[in-house]
């Protein structure tokens, strides 16, 4: 019980933090499923949610199965297929979005540091199929902290739309993996989406919670 307490007061801490001064406040909620096939495989599977208009609104879902082969012990790929539904004007358009990423990672003192690109191929009906690619780079503490066993990290994502040669999107992600729930474990994470057109920025505040079986 206690535990739950003290996620509870973490999570109105973020919700505090994330409500002022955004164009649009949103809330993400994301379950992935992974199965370790053997030492060098293992499968994935992944539902997303997001609501928007201050978390009132469903705006975006996704489903997102894949495939991860490790190509040493700091390099792994990953090829993946997924299903996107995102509303535009009251209608949720469709997209298949089949993607590659290769991912590393480093120990560097105290902190885990990774990166990962992601090519992705989009689909969406009515229009030619363009290339996006997805580099990030996120610092993760190597050790836990606090009774929830927290784990801290920040991490950047930016998104380059190849078709038009520009850099239109950005995510900026302070979070912590919660150590302490036995059966799964639960991500929370404050972002800063920031989408960049005709030479001007909007950005958006969005409270993130993922967990991980």
């Amino acid at each position: 019980m206690n535990h739950i307490y003290q996620i509870l007061v973490f999570l109105i801490s973020f919700t505090t933090l994330f409500s002022q001064g955004f164009e649009d406040n949103q809330l993400w909620h994301a379950e992935k499923f992974q199965k370790k096939i053997n030492e060098k495989n293992s499968l994935s599977l992944e539902q997303d949610f997001r609501a928007g208009e201050n978390m009132s609104t469903l705006l975006y879902v996704h489903a997102d199965f894949g495939i991860k082969h490790r190509l040493s012990n700091k390099i792994s790929l990953s090829v993946n297929f997924r299903e996107v539904f995102e509303k535009k004007e009251d209608i949720f358009m469709q997209e298949h979005r089949p993607h590659g990423t290769i991912s590393t990672k480093i120990e560097i003192g105290s902190l885990d540091i990774s990166a990962r690109s992601r090519l992705e191929y989009r689909m969406k009906p009515g229009k030619d199929p363009v290339f996006r690619n997805r580099d990030m780079v996120s610092i993760k503490l190597r050790r836990e902290l606090t009774s929830l066993k927290l784990v801290p990290y920040i991490a950047d994502e930016i998104f380059f739309d190849i078709e038009n040669s520009e850099l239109n999107r950005n995510r900026f992600y302070v979070g912590s993996t919660i150590g302490s729930v036995k059966i799964m474990k639960p991500v929370i994470y404050f972002m800063v989406q920031s989408s960049f057109k005709s030479g001007t920025a909007s950005h958006i505040g969005i409270l993130g919670l993922k967990f991980l079986f």
